[in-house]
Order: structure tokens, then C-alpha cells, then sequence
């Protein structure tokens, strides 16, 4: 790939964080690092993974995940770029749900745990953003559940 077609999904995604855009369509800015990672494209292919970066730099470390996890310690961002290396517990910044049928709930606390006032943000399908402030840099476990 190209310096230039990076750029352009490297911007792609900014933009779309920064105007707020819930769909976003084009794979990780640095999705052809990792050939597991979704192409880029027209349109998003789903692979059934939330994809959860460390900043909200088009440059951010990302790591992806397709199951449950009811605690990110031990957990660190895989992706080059910004954060590679540390921990995904409490420092995910931005997520992005590449499933078509399931959200993705991330959790302040371990083992799911949203009893009592522990807030929780929720990812639909396609939803590409930050984290709520309850759980941005703030988050220790993740769920699905089917969405509609």
C-alpha cells in the first residue's frame, strides 16, 4: 500500500471521529500492518471483531477482539502506532464494532459488571466513536450481545 492511500484511510478515520459519523467505512488506519484486519474499502466488510484504539490520532494502536473478555489486564495494543505496547486496561480512547449483528457493551468494571451506578458504553453495529467519559480510559471488560 501506498504512503499516500495510507494517509487517506489515516485521515478517513480522524474525520470521521471528529464529525462524529456513527458508520464508519473504511478499516483501521493501519489495518494492512496486520493481514487479519479488514481490507480496505467502499463499504466496511464486517469481521465480527470491535476494534479498540488507544487514542483518537489517526496514528493511534489498536487491538481487535471477537470474544468476551472479562478483563483486559494482561491485554495490550497489538497494532503499531501510537500506545503500541500498553495495556488496553483503562486506556481505550475510541472503538469501532466491525460485527453486522452484535454490540459490543464495554464496562468500567471487571467480569461485566454494570450493577448499581458502574457505567457501560455500547457499540451497535458500525458504530465508530469515543467512549462515553464514564468508560473512556476507563474500561476493564467487554461483552456482546444481539442487536434489535
Amino acid at each position: 500500500m501506498t504512503t499516500a492511500r495510507r494517509m487517506v484511510g489515516s485521515l478517513a478515520v480522524a474525520a470521521a471521529l471528529v464529525a462524529g459519523t456513527t458508520v464508519l467505512v473504511t478499516a483501521p488506519a493501519s489495518a494492512q500492518a496486520d493481514a487479519s484486519a479488514p481490507a480496505q474499502a467502499q463499504r466496511a466488510d464486517w469481521d465480527g471483531n470491535i476494534y479498540l484504539y488507544y487514542s483518537a490520532s489517526g496514528n493511534s494502536s489498536w487491538s481487535k477482539y471477537a470474544g468476551w473478555v472479562p478483563d483486559f489486564a494482561g491485554h495490550t495494543f497489538a497494532a503499531g502506532g501510537e500506545g503500541h505496547g500498553l495495556r488496553v486496561k483503562n486506556n481505550v480512547n475510541r472503538a469501532w464494532n466491525n460485527d453486522a449483528t452484535y454490540t459490543a457493551r464495554i464496562y468500567y468494571n471487571e467480569n461485566y459488571n454494570a450493577s448499581g451506578s458502574a457505567p457501560y458504553d455500547d457499540f451497535y453495529p458500525g458504530n465508530a466513536r469515543q467512549l462515553n467519559s464514564g468508560v473512556r480510559n476507563n474500561n476493564a471488560s467487554m461483552s456482546w450481545w444481539r442487536a434489535g
